[in-house]
This record gives C-alpha cells, sequence and structure tokens, in this order.
C-alpha cells in the first residue's frame, strides 16, 4: 500500500537576527512573562506545533491512506541530511508531502530533488508552493486542506493525477469542517512547546492587499462535535499546557464559532487564550465573549495611523478615532492588547510613519505589547502580482519578516524603508522597556497556574 511520509522541514538560518529586535524580544518576554509565568520561548526547536500535520494526518486518515512523520526540524539544513532520513521511511511511488516558507523553500527543492530521482511523489503545500518551478515536484497544493486536496492524493497515489491548484470561491462556506486533526504525530512536542493553537473557523473575508492570509476569500467553520474531540485530545495529550492560541484570522467574523468555543470550554476551568481580530470586529458581545472565554490578550492589525494609506492597502477601517476608542475599550475591559504592526509596506511615506509613531506614543498606557514584522511579498497575498517586477531579491533565504524588504517600495527606497522600521522598533521598545508587575493569577482573566507549568 502507497505510504505518506508527512515531512516538518528545518528553517536554516542566512543571518545572526536583527540586534535591536532582538533586544526588543527579550524585554517583549520578560513582560509577557510578568503576567503568564508558565509562557517560555523554545530554544532549540519550534516555537509551535506545526498544525498542518494534525490536520493532514486526519484527512489522510480518511481517505485510507497510511502516514508516518518525520520531524526534521533539528536536523542541518542541509539536501543530504534531509532526504537520508526521507527515503529510509518511504518506498518508490510513496506520497512525501511537505510544506516550506520562503526561508527552506530552496531546501524543500533540493530536497524533492533528490526524492523525486529516486521514484518517490512530492506534494509541495503552504504559502511559497506556487514558486515552486514547473516540474520541480510532483504536485502543489494552494489553499486550505479538505476532503477535494485528499481525493487529489489518492489519484496520485494511484499513479494518476497531476496539479492540485483549484479555483477558490469567496463567501461563508457551507460546507463545515467535520473530522477533528490527529495529533498522534505529535506528541513528541509535549513539554516543548509553551502553548497549543486552535481553530473554530479557518480563512478570513476582509481582504487586506499585504495580508498573506487574504488568499482564502472564504470562512469555513469548525462543526462544534469536531472542536470538542480536538479539545479532548490536546487537553490529554498536553495536560499542563495552559495557554490557547485562537487561529481563527479574525476573532468574531463568525458568532457560531465564538459560540462553539464557549461552549466547548464552558466545563474546562483554568485555560488561559490570545485571540486575535479586526479592528472592525470589535463590538460589546465580542468583548463579552472574550471576558467569558477566559481570553487574557487581544491581538489588533496596526498597520499606520494613516487611514488613507490603509484605504490603498483595502483595509477596511473607520479612521483613527475609531481605532483608538476601541483599543480603550478593550483595555478598559481588562484585556491586554498586542498590536501586530507591519513595516516595509509599498504604500509606506515618511509623514505616515511618523504619524504612526506619535500615535503610538500617545496611547502607550493602552498597549502593552507589539508583534513587530516588516513585509514580505509571499506569492498569496493580493499585491504579489502587482508586486512581483519590482522584487529585486530572489534569495528566498532573505524572505524574512525581521529583515530589509526584498522589493522597492513606491515611495521610499528599501534602505529608507528599513530605517522607518528601525524607529518602529525603537518605539515600541520604549514602551514596553519598563517591566510590568507580575499580576496575581486571581487578577487574570482564565489564569490558572499548575506546578507543572510553573516547571517551564
Amino acid at each position: 500500500m502507497t505510504k505518506s511520509c508527512i515531512v516538518q522541514l528545518p528553517f536554516p538560518s542566512s543571518h545572526d537576527p536583527d540586534p535591536n529586535l532582538a533586544r526588543y524580544y527579550d524585554d517583549y518576554d520578560r513582560r509577557f512573562r510578568a503576567m503568564l509565568p508558565e509562557y517560555f520561548i523554545p530554544t532549540d526547536g519550534l516555537w509551535e506545533m506545526p498544525l498542518w500535520v494534525a490536520h493532514l494526518t486526519a484527512l489522510l486518515n480518511t481517505a485510507g491512506l497510511d502516514s508516518v512523520f518525520r520531524d526534521l526540524s533539528r536536523t542541518p539544513a542541509e539536501p543530504e541530511h534531509c532526504a537520508e532520513p526521507l527515503l529510509e521511511a518511504t518506498a518508490p511511488g510513496d506520497l512525501v508531502l511537505m510544506s516550506p516558507l520562503a526561508q527552506n523553500l530552496r531546501l524543500a527543492l533540493e530536497v524533492a530533488k533528490r526524492l523525486e530521482h529516486a521514484g518517490r511523489r512530492v506534494v509541495l503545500g503552504g504559502n511559497m508552493a506556487p514558486l515552486a518551478p514547473d516540474g520541480a515536484v510532483h504536485a502543489v497544493h494552494r489553499g486550505q486542506l479538505d476532503a477535494t486536496f485528499v481525493r487529489r492524493l489518492v489519484e496520485l497515489a494511484s499513479g494518476s493525477g497531476g496539479s492540485l491548484e483549484k479555483p477558490l470561491l469567496p463567501g461563508l462556506v457551507s460546507d463545515r469542517i467535520t473530522w477533528a486533526p490527529d495529533y498522534r504525530h505529535l506528541g513528541g512536542y509535549q513539554g516543548r512547546v509553551p502553548l497549543l493553537r486552535l481553530n473554530a473557523s479557518h480563512g478570513c473575508l476582509y481582504q487586506c492587499s499585504f495580508c498573506g492570509d487574504a488568499w482564502s476569500k472564504q470562512l469555513t467553520l469548525v462543526a462544534k462535535d469536531a472542536l470538542a474531540q480536538e479539545v479532548d485530545e490536546l487537553t490529554s495529550r498536553f495536560p499542563d499546557t495552559r495557554l490557547f492560541y485562537i487561529g481563527d484570522k479574525t476573532f468574531g467574523q463568525s458568532r457560531e464559532a465564538v459560540g462553539n468555543l464557549l461552549d466547548v470550554f464552558r466545563d474546562r476551568p483554568g485555560y488561559r487564550f490570545i485571540v486575535q481580530t479586526h479592528v472592525m470586529q470589535v463590538k460589546e458581545w465580542i468583548v463579552e465573549a472574550m471576558l467569558e472565554l477566559g481570553v487574557v490578550a487581544v491581538e489588533l492589525g496596526f498597520e499606520s495611523a494613516d487611514s488613507q494609506m490603509l484605504k490603498r492597502l483595502n483595509k477596511l477601517s473607520r479612521g483613527l478615532d475609531d481605532y483608538t476608542s476601541k483599543i480603550r475599550q478593550l483595555s478598559d475591559a481588562g484585556l491586554k492588547i498586542v498590536l501586530n504592526m507591519m513595516g516595509g509596506l509599498d504604500e509606506e511615506t515618511e509623514a505616515a510613519h511618523g504619524q504612526t509613531v506619535s500615535w503610538m506614543r500617545e496611547n502607550e498606557s493602552a498597549l502593552w505589547l507589539f508583534n513587530l514584522y516588516n513585509f514580505v511579498p509571499y506569492p498569496l497575498t493580493p499585491d504579489f502580482p502587482r508586486l512581483r517586477e519590482r522584487i529585486f531579491n530572489w534569495d528566498f533565504a532573505d524572505w524574512r519578516e525581521d529583515a530589509p524588504v526584498v522589493y522597492r517600495p513606491r515611495h521610499l527606497s528599501p534602505e529608507d524603508s528599513w530605517d522607518l522600521f528601525q524607529e518602529k522598533i525603537a518605539a515600541a521598545h520604549a514602551i514596553i522597556r519598563d517591566p510590568l508587575p507580575a499580576a496575581p493569577a486571581s487578577a487574570v482573566p482564565g489564569l490558572s497556574v499548575t506546578p507543572a507549568a510553573q516547571e517551564n
């Protein structure tokens, strides 16, 4: 019987991290752990489990395809080192499934070359897969994992089939995800990751032109029974991990998805949650649901204080005053605000940057942390076709969110764009530098630190 080998590739490091960003995240870590003492940053592995492995495992189960998992995250990032264990785990005709990011796309293609030469069938997915050259792998998958994808895998395993590209239809998808991810391949991550990721829905209906998730154009709900089954398995396999990151791109886009989370965790006290959402979704019922669920932190995208710039980037907004009002609403409710800030955007100007930094300083009392990213023109971002001709660096090892941009922005040189991002780092660091006192467990919604978690 054809075997499927799911592969987590290592991430080669092309250069040392930016020193200013590294110093910033040292203080970020300190402030985070002042409120959540059981939180930790892994030093020798992935920051979180490769959730796609659990989803793919479950789908392969439904198709009757046997699967094995090879975690190469600690393997030297060299093609020969990665190919050897995969050849040992498979036979000619078997499927090898990889989901590389930008930094390890070249590695994936080099490994695929060795595997294909030995008769394996390689399937590539992920947000960089569309950039694989024609003929480099047997099939490329663009989009969410679903039953259609698995049917095509079955065809490929039988010796037929090819490209897995498929059209994407906008809107709320009526078909729900009724199967739960299977974590049997990921049990080794117990104690190695600080949080668990959980989705009550997949996709996003917003169409921000810079967003790597905007390609979905649709929202697919997870059925409540499937969500409960997944939580049962996660809490059984990882009993000491009490922090969940809700992976829904926009918490609150589906009221039903929020209700399902509340129902599933209603009789499971002691868990804390981090959610991400769009400022347009911040409404009274959303805030109440967050507090009921046990949310401790809310991530909000904040790309610029310049509303006209956001409009040109297709980011829906009611203006800066509304944004300020919404973060105050969340802060007044006792929720910690984490701004997902992005530099390096095509429409940014020095004036827009100045507005942004000034706003950060004016509202620092309501801001807890900042996740700082520099824009990378991933091929599934809506802006990619427009920006492609301006990309000057096609060395994917340099396509990093902590490095200078690899394309030419409209209004700034790449060097000036990077200087402005450095100023954002400095402004964010100045805001979070003073450590917060540790909050008592009773003061943090849903916080219950177990002795095992404290040991981490």
